[in-house]
């Protein structure tokens, strides 16, 4: 098998430099033309906040679900309704509500996700759970809701906001990894069977700087000398580092413009770009020591 084919039609990446070229470049269409309407998990900070200002900046009208609504700084041209998307039953019952008032939205961004650091014989079982409801669970429900109707409609568009963690495990979040890795096997098997109506995108980011630390699900003060103490420090050095989230919206907007399946790599040069490459052709056992000396283990 070609290393595109099961990724479907087209398989890009996007770093920080290319980005900034790209301003450059005119904008031919906006986004309402295509995509009236939007549906954004997780819009309250980060990544979330910067796809949902580019949508409005392009004209879409955007709702955004979060846990929590207030979170938002300052007024925005988007509504946010609170929904805590762990909570299976609110989600299903929201879901019944919107279709039979809404119906689908044009475009759906399955973005809301956070990280649980902890050693794996002390991670919390209700933690486990409600990393599997917020980071898998919940996309899949909202993709059954939609995307159907967007078929029947022929139009629309699904991306799946998942991560080089599902390629490349980050220690002590096991579950984060495996959550990522799911949702992109999720989204192959859905473009397969959607056939591009609508169009199924795996976004596979990398770090950015956000507040994604500082969210994390974790156990008090982690320990400076110990082994999950230097992955911790290793991990915050990778944000610290990382481009600003304007950067992942400006890959999300070519993504939206081509309107096609497949997956597409966004972040600094080296994880966007070198990573992928490295990942296709270091063995296993190699990939696994070459991380064990990165986050100090």
């Amino acid at each position: 098998m070609g290393e595109n084919e099961y990724l479907g039609p087209r398989h890009e990446c996007f770093d920080c430099s290319f980005s900034r070229n790209s301003s450059i470049v005119k904008r031919m269409k906006r986004l309402a033309d295509i995509y009236p309407t939007a549906l954004v998990t997780g819009g309250t900070s980060g990544l979330g906040l910067a796809f949902c200002e580019m949508l409005c900046g392009e004209g879409v009208e955007v709702l955004s679900l979060a846990r929590r609504p207030d979170r938002l700084e300052s007024k925005h041209d988007f509504e946010c309704l609170a929904l805590d998307l762990s909570d299976r039953e609110a989600l299903q019952q929201y879901l019944a509500e919107r279709h039979s008032d809404l119906g689908s939205p044009d475009l759906l961004i399955n973005n809301a996700g956070y990280g649980a650091f902890f050693e794996w014989d002390q991670f919390p079982e209700e933690e486990i759970a409600r990393q599997f409801e917020v980071l898998f669970m919940a996309p899949v429900l909202f993709c059954r809701a939609f995307a159907p109707e967007m078929k029947r409609r022929g139009s629309g568009g699904i991306v799946n906001v998942t991560s080089l963690a599902g390629l490349f495990p980050l220690p002590y979040m096991p579950m984060y990894n495996a959550g990522k890795a799911g949702l992109s096997a999720f989204s192959a098997s859905l473009s397969l069977e959607y056939n591009g109506t609508p169009f199924v995108s795996d976004f596979r980011l990398g770090d950015f700087r956000s507040n994604f630390n500082k969210a994390a699900s974790r156990d008090g003060e982690i320990p400076h000398d110990s082994s999950r103490g230097r992955a911790w420090s290793q991990i915050e050095k990778q944000l610290d580092a990382s481009p600003e989230v304007v950067v992942a919206a400006d890959a999300l907007r070519r993504i939206l413009l081509r309107r096609k399946d497949g997956v597409t790599y966004a972040g600094s040069f080296l994880q966007a770009r070198l990573a992928p490459l490295f990942h296709r052709l270091v063995p296993d056992r190699l990939l696994r020591s070459f991380l064990r000396r990165w986050y100090c283990l």
